[in-house]
């Protein structure tokens, strides 16, 4: 994805504002990046100009520029100083075989005061208890499971963490189509 935007910004003939050293390359980041395996219907990128340009002139050079199926929605100006700093994910799963009392295990999970997680490394096993970062879970109609989930300096818990916690099995969080869906920011 950085790629693609990397592409359409230097092709757009945008002024970008490159790093210093050995191989310079654009000042440019993706907020919240997501997990691999994780499809996007909400992206946001952040990336510096070395010159002034027309707000509207850098929209439409960058959506001349974009794969017809993806869509440059917005631009707003930022100092430097004011990066972006999202605070929840929103997320929607479509499960497989979704179980009959997913409702139940939603409530479950949610009447929890903690939800162990356990992230597993090579240096070792990283504990945390993903509850605080579980704002809402809802069950959608077709088999679909809707989740918000806080983000921030702290961290954050990811989807495949949060169908473990509602005891789905390995199997079925890797055929769970993930996709987020929105971001918030402060």
């Amino acid at each position: 994805m950085i790629r693609l935007w990397e592409r359409a910004l230097r092709r757009g003939g945008l002024p970008l504002r490159m790093s210093q050293g050995f191989n310079p390359r654009p000042k440019m980041s993706l907020v919240e990046p997501r997990s691999v395996g994780i499809a996007s219907e909400a992206e946001l990128l952040e990336f510096e100009l070395a010159d002034w340009v027309n707000p509207d002139a850098v929209l439409e050079r960058l959506r001349g520029q974009m794969p017809a199926d993806i869509a440059v929605t917005g631009l707003d100006l930022v100092r430097p100083s004011d990066k972006a700093r999202p605070v929840a994910v929103e997320y929607v799963a479509r499960l497989v075989a979704p179980p009959p009392d997913l409702e139940d295990r939603i409530a479950g999970l949610l009447a929890r005061s903690e939800a162990p997680v356990v992230r597993h490394r090579p240096t070792g096993d990283k504990h945390l208890d993903g509850r605080p970062f579980i704002e809402a879970l809802q069950a959608e109609d077709g088999g679909a499971l809707r989740m918000v989930l806080r983000t921030g300096p702290g961290g954050t818990v990811r989807p495949d963490e949060v169908l473990r916690l509602l005891d789905f099995e390995a199997d079925e969080v890797a055929r769970a189509d993930v996709r987020r869906v929105a971001l918030r920011l402060t």
